[in-house]
């Protein structure tokens, strides 16, 4: 109910500001204010997107302090504190105070661990990231395609988050998909430090003889490690998997334990980087003895504005694969250029 009232607040609040059309406001150390919308609070980092400039990104050290408008921003703090509100400036050089309607907070600035918009439009509430790269090696005559694709979509309390990748072999023959994988995932916030997720996955796997798996699950969540350069997070629950191999045989329900962890490392110093890792751990509740690892590792370097070249690390690991043809471990190193919007 608390969150209706905070609602109802914020689209009153939109309203008005939107006729008198009123723009946020960034005051950054040594420079001249910049006018336009704050997006996002990450890593450390500002995401500004300035009237006549285009989207930035400055150090949070750097902000003296900032006003907004509009709908508002979901915050959460050094100190594992949740608010959802707008901002206003303060006096005193970093820092700002957090509007919710129903308090006023005053916080150093440096300690504004996640900012996310809350957008108004559905279309504007989705980011994302989309790269593709192609290798081929003339000893072998065969080149490799490579595409992914993510999206995301933030409320209140909840994530959503959809991504999906694709590695294709090209030979004199044809094509073949050796590598695919289309996963939705949804976490809801119960807290600054515990959340709630689900997911639905489909992944094929030639390599470990997997023609098509596909995988529901749901569980809890833990972020283990929060600041601004640096998030880790711990999750476990249950997976119903259903697994058809390259000889088309289809397995009963599989169920498994899943073991997540999940880091990621951003530098905002040149060169910009942005390490993330996801490694997943199933073990089998139905074939005694089973054990799968997920894996994926991406290092992303920020070339200019919001294109990036990407190099990315998978690992795949099966001690029983559903299929004899198939092998136990599989691994790749992809390259690609990206771009984020």
């Amino acid at each position: 109910m608390r969150y209706f009232f905070l609602l109802i607040f914020f689209i009153f609040t939109s309203s008005i500001t939107g006729l008198a059309q009123e723009k946020d406001t960034l005051y950054i150390k040594n420079q001249s204010p910049l006018v336009g919308k704050l997006e996002r609070i990450q890593f450390g980092v500002v995401r500004f997107n300035a009237d006549n400039v285009g989207r930035v990104e400055v150090d949070i050290t750097n902000i003296k302090t900032f006003r907004t408008y509009g709908f508002g921003y979901r915050v959460q703090t050094a100190n594992r504190e949740f608010y959802i509100g707008i901002f206003k400036t303060h006096e005193e050089e970093g820092r700002v105070r957090i509007l919710t309607g129903y308090d006023e907070i005053d916080i150093a600035i440096r300690n504004l661990n996640e900012v996310n918009l809350l957008r108004e439009n559905f279309l504007e509430r989705v980011q994302g990231r989309a790269t593709a790269g192609y290798t081929f090696s003339r000893s072998s005559n065969i080149g490799l395609w490579n595409g992914s694709l993510e999206l995301g979509y933030d409320t209140e309390r909840l994530d959503i988050d959809l991504t999906g990748s694709i590695i294709v072999s090209q030979e004199e023959g044809g094509f073949s998909r050796d590598r695919e994988n289309v996963l939705l995932i949804a976490n809801y916030y119960l807290s600054p430090s515990w959340h709630a997720w689900g997911l639905g996955n489909y992944q094929r796997n030639l390599q470990l003889g997997i023609l098509r798996r596909l995988q529901q699950g749901a569980g809890l969540g833990i972020f283990a490690i929060q600041d601004k350069r640096t998030i880790s997070r711990l999750a476990s629950g249950l997976v119903i998997n259903q697994e058809v191999n390259i000889q088309r045989q289809v397995n009963s329900p599989l169920y498994e334990v899943p073991v997540i962890l999940e880091f990621t490392f951003f530098r905002l110093r040149k060169p910009q980087l942005n390490f993330r890792t996801t490694q997943s751990l199933f073990v089998s509740l139905t074939q005694q003895g089973r054990i799968r690892n997920d894996g994926d590792t991406r290092l992303s370097w920020t070339v200019i504005n919001n294109f990036e070249i990407n190099l990315n690390f998978y690992n795949n690991f099966d001690n029983q694969p559903p299929s004899e043809l198939g092998s136990t471990f599989d691994y790749g190193l992809v390259f690609g250029v990206g771009y984020r919007f």
